[in-house]
């Protein structure tokens, strides 16, 4: 098994109004956030994240999100894909 880090934005309030009832988001980095989010929404730049040091068991919060860092684990692959093995690679 592989362990990896996602980032988890969970807002107070639901940010989007095209989805009134989602208030928790998934990212692959902090500065993902801000494709999707603008500061003003998180409620600080990507700076204050990379600076506050969010690690597992240490999140961020303040009046509109936390945002914290989160494990995922993967399922090892054990074979190279059925399609690279008909390539003959």
């Amino acid at each position: 098994m592989a362990t990896e880090n996602i980032i988890r934005v969970r807002f107070n309030e639901p940010p989007l109004a095209d989805q009134p009832a989602k208030t928790d988001f998934y990212f692959g980095s902090l500065a993902a956030i801000y494709e999707v989010f603008t500061p003003e929404q998180v409620g600080c730049k990507v700076e204050c994240l990379w600076n506050a040091g969010i690690s597992e068991g240490k999140s961020y919060a303040n009046k509109l999100c936390v945002v914290s860092r989160e494990a995922i684990t993967r399922k090892a692959q054990k074979a190279a894909s059925r399609k690279q093995k008909s390539d003959g690679q």
